[in-house]
């Protein structure tokens, strides 16, 4: 009995052992003694948590551990409606902001049902068929599911999707890659879970999933361009995103390889794309979430990848590494510099040494004209994390360019499983809001409170050619510059109301829109603290183009007419 007691008392001290070791990891503050965190007080965003009931299902055994979601303006009033995909035995859902409370709205706009033999796993919303109403493409383990809008109800078609045995569709991304006025595809994929060998295999190539890219027939039927575009790899992958990187008017892409490297390849303008170096290529980390804006103003996109940070040891992380001065925890950062060159500035910034991140995203919470940063934490599948949780982050960045977490004061820290972060300004004050996007846990939505700082929202729609659009505001003292992407954060997707924050400047000197098929838009003098819709402009370029087209086309016939007749 004494020997039982003993054996007890031990176990009893191993399991306190084992659980101040996981503290040590989950509950340090891994910025504390690093860096200068303090914000003015006059910096810090607050929000209000409102009513959002969705609790996502997670079916562990047979899916992938995200949980996707999309803002889409469904009925063309400039609020988003929210869209979350189910678990395997769950429906997706939409809901809509109606009296400071978010309802749900799925048997109103007809959301098909998907039933219990899939998960969701990705989302994304643009106009597919351009007839004014912005359209859901989803990805399932099943293929691509694309729900067309008319007039704020869905029809379901199903997306013959080219994706081998071996590999699950997940995040996606959109845009005109051969700017002949149609969407294509970037379709994310990764291994099947019942296939999953382990979760720190960096170097067996032969281990993965194969994304694709999927060139659109004309008709929102696809056709994989994968290895012809030069883009055929094998490995797991949560997410890419298509951007313009180096202003040329090609969209170009971003993709993020978990156990593996960034990846930025050039559009060549030619239905093929070239892998450009940048500061992961060769190395190794685990890219899972990705952010896109331009945090420093000067006209370029800038990029943040989420990392596993400091919370695991990286004798643990780094698996089957062999020179493992290649491998990094490291929240990274790239500033681009122009013609695909990028310096990793996250340790400049102080956002290097955070904890295990999922989805993040770039947006402006307090419209000062920076770029702030949220990103979602802690892992379903870990089980440390179901006893200590991660606060998820909110960065708020400083006039010097740094980043300093307030989500305890802002009132946006997060208990959950979080996957991304949504925002959007669901009550039209100019002020965006927010959404945490949580997998098997409730998602948690809240209201900015606001402030005095004078803003611009930029209104495009969603058609083919906005997709990818660049649009730069100018004032008096500062140029902001924004991108309409799909994809960012984590299998998800974020507004198309485009939003500029202009602190104290009261007024706006001129707005270009750089379109997906290079034609330009430019407004003098508009009025501030509002919606610009362009939606208009938008249109009568794309008419412009079309006569002009046309045009030239009759001007070649005559003249192949007059030579046949000097003939």
């Amino acid at each position: 009995m004494k020997l039982i007691k003993n054996l007890l008392k031990l176990v009893g001290l191993a399991a306190v052992l084992f659980i101040l070791f996981m503290m040590s990891f989950f509950w340090r503050d891994s910025v504390s003694d690093k860096y200068d965190i303090s914000i003015s007080e006059k910096e810090i965003p607050k929000f209000t948590p409102i009513t959002l009931d969705f609790v996502h299902q997670y079916q562990g055994k047979k899916s992938l551990p995200i949980a996707p979601s999309a803002l889409i303006d469904i009925n063309n009033d400039n609020v988003d409606e929210v869209f979350f995909g189910g678990g395997m035995e769950q429906e997706d859902a939409i809901f809509a902001y109606r009296n400071n409370a978010f309802v749900d709205i799925s048997k109103k706009v007809n959301l098909p049902k998907k039933g219990t033999a899939s998960t969701t796993v990705g989302a994304v919303s643009a106009d597919f068929d351009n007839n004014g109403f912005t359209d859901l493409i989803l990805s399932r383990e099943d293929g691509l599911h694309l729900y067309y809008n008319t007039n704020g109800s869905f029809t379901e078609v199903l997306v013959d999707t080219p994706v081998n045995a071996k590999s699950n569709p997940a995040g996606i991304t959109v845009a005109d890659i051969d700017k002949d006025g149609d969407l294509d595809i970037f379709l994310a994929t990764y291994i099947k879970k019942e296939l999953m060998e382990g979760q720190n295999i960096f170097e067996d190539y032969d281990y993965g999933a194969t994304s694709e890219l999927l060139l659109n027939n004309g008709d929102n039927t696809f056709k994989s361009i994968t290895k012809a575009a030069g883009l055929d790899y094998v490995h797991n992958t949560f997410q890419g995103v298509f951007v313009d990187i180096d202003n040329d008017t090609w969209q170009d892409l971003v993709v993020v390889h978990d156990t593996g490297e960034v990846r930025t390849y050039k559009n060549n303008g030619d239905l093929t794309f070239t892998m450009k170096a940048n500061p992961m290529t060769k190395r190794f980390a685990y890219p899972m979430g990705l952010a896109v804006g331009d945090y420093n103003n000067d006209g370029w996109a800038d990029f943040m990848f989420s990392n596993t940070g400091s919370t695991l040891p990286n004798k643990i992380a780094h698996g089957d590494i062999k020179d493992t001065s290649l491998f990094t925890d490291k929240w990274m950062l790239f500033e681009n510099q122009g013609n695909f060159k990028f310096t990793d500035v996250a340790e400049t910034a102080k956002i290097a040494d955070y904890e295990f991140a999922w989805g993040c995203t770039f947006a402006d919470l307090n419209n000062d004209g920076l770029q702030d940063l949220m990103v979602g934490e802690n892992y379903v599948d870990f089980p440390p994390s179901k006893l200590f949780k991660l606060p998820s982050r909110v960065l708020i960045q400083k006039a010097d360019g740094t980043f300093a977490p307030t989500e305890a004061e802002s009132g946006l820290s997060n208990p959950h499983f979080a996957i991304t972060s949504l925002v959007s300004d669901f009550n039209n004050d100019g002020y965006l809001d927010m959404i945490w996007v949580n997998i098997d846990s409730p998602a948690l939505a809240y209201i900015n409170k606001g402030g005095t700082h004078n803003y611009l929202q930029v209104d495009l729609g969603e058609s083919v050619n906005v997709q990818g659009a660049k649009v730069t505001v100018t004032t008096p003292n500062k140029t902001l510059t924004e991108w309409l992407v799909t994809g960012e954060g984590l299998a998800s997707d974020q507004t198309a109301l485009l939003q500029f924050g202009l602190g104290t400047t009261a007024r706006v000197l001129n707005v270009k829109v750089q379109l997906a098929n290079a034609k330009e838009i430019s407004i003098d003098h508009p009025e501030i603290n509002g919606i610009l819709d362009l939606k208009a402009e938008v249109e009568k370029a794309l008419i412009d183009e079309a006569t002009e087209e046309a045009t030239i086309e009759d001007a070649t016939e005559t003249v192949s007419q007059l030579t046949t007749e000097d003939q």
